[in-house]
């Protein structure tokens, strides 16, 4: 097993990225790993700056457009040219941390042939905002954070695993009891994740996830102490502009089209009830805030009653002002399929 490395496919979606591809890549490149074990296969959107100029310098790296532009067909190409293994989902604004991600995540995927999919918690690093900070915190958006705690209820009744002083938490995920996992750094045995992927029609990248566990392959590895660098958020308007961006385009445009199982579980209405209620009236959110604060002694929890705050305001705007959100609330209430 130590002498075997399986090779790494990296899907990375791209438009106009100059200021982020050089760090994202060198973070790849300077991995104590053999170079011939890892490839890019950078997705290409339409940029318009140096970005592939730069990605060019890589010899890793092979280069193709995306005509549909969403990061998510961007993983089709990716996953119709793969030859790795092992399958990571990417980003510009990502970097790896430290020299030996490579190397502990092939121990992992060597030591237990049924997992098929791999992640590790995001971090903010010290040339991030204070918002990013505390997106490192909740390591999703405040929604995410109040609805599904399934993860922390799985690590509680996992037996850990050492690998080189690399935690892993090796675990079966129940289809009922979804993990909203599916970016930045996730890695998936290509075999399991390549026809799923392949389907025809938008499947977003929560959506590969379940579908995946869905299928069977439920058996995954979370390691709590490798980490990926997340250049997520420079501020608020930044987030609210990407929550209006998803909400319309990948949720309502796209939801009866998906598989959508990893939020809308059969407790998904009550917990949305409460997360209205816990987001509007503020505080809540802030008795929660400063709980965390003192408890964990990290200032960055208190963004958290504002962003819970601007969210709720947002996609309640953008629900009951769009036909599309109309006609979501009459499925959800009505009991029609979402």
């Amino acid at each position: 097993m130590e002498d075997k490395f399986l090779k790494f496919s990296f899907s990375l979606p791209v438009y106009n990225e100059e200021k982020r591809i050089k760090s994202c890549l060198d973070s790849i490149l300077m991995q104590d790993y053999p170079v011939e074990k890892k490839e890019v296969l950078l997705i290409d959107g339409g940029s318009t700056d140096k970005t592939i100029e730069i990605a060019s310098r890589y010899e890793f790296v092979k280069i193709f457009p995306n005509p549909k532009k969403l990061a998510d067909f961007g993983a089709k190409i990716s996953a119709k040219e793969a030859t790795g293994e092992l399958f990571v989902i990417f980003a510009a604004d990502n970097e790896l941390l430290g020299y030996d991600w490579l190397k502990a995540v092939n121990k992992v995927f060597l030591y237990d042939k049924e997992i098929s999919t791999l992640w590790c918690p995001m971090k903010a690093s010290m040339d991030d905002s204070a918002l990013n900070r505390y997106y490192e915190l909740i390591q999703n958006d405040p929604l995410s954070f109040f609805i599904n705690k399934n993860l922390q209820n799985y690590l509680k009744k996992s037996k850990v695993e050492r690998f080189n002083g690399t935690d892993s938490y090796i675990f079966d995920v129940d289809k009922d009891k979804p993990l909203i996992w599916g970016a930045n750094g996730l890695v998936y045995r290509t075999s399991s994740v390549r026809d799923i992927i392949l389907r025809e029609g938008f499947l977003g990248d929560n959506d590969v996830f379940q579908e995946l566990v869905e299928s069977g392959d439920k058996r995954v590895a979370y390691l709590t102490n490798l980490f990926v660098y997340h250049h997520h958020l420079t501020g608020l308007r930044q987030w609210v502009s990407k929550w209006k961006r998803n909400y319309l385009e990948h949720f309502l445009g796209q939801r009866q089209t998906r598989n959508l199982g990893w939020v809308m579980d059969k407790h998904f209405k009550v917990k949305l009830f409460f997360w209205i209620f816990y987001s509007l009236i503020p505080i809540f959110s802030l008795i929660h805030a400063l709980y965390y604060s003192i408890r964990q002694r990290n200032i960055y929890w208190l963004y958290h009653p504002l962003a819970s705050f601007l969210q709720v305001l947002v996609y309640s705007y953008l629900t009951i002002s769009t036909v599309k959100g109309r006609k979501m609330i009459k499925d959800l209430f009505w009991g029609r399929k979402l």
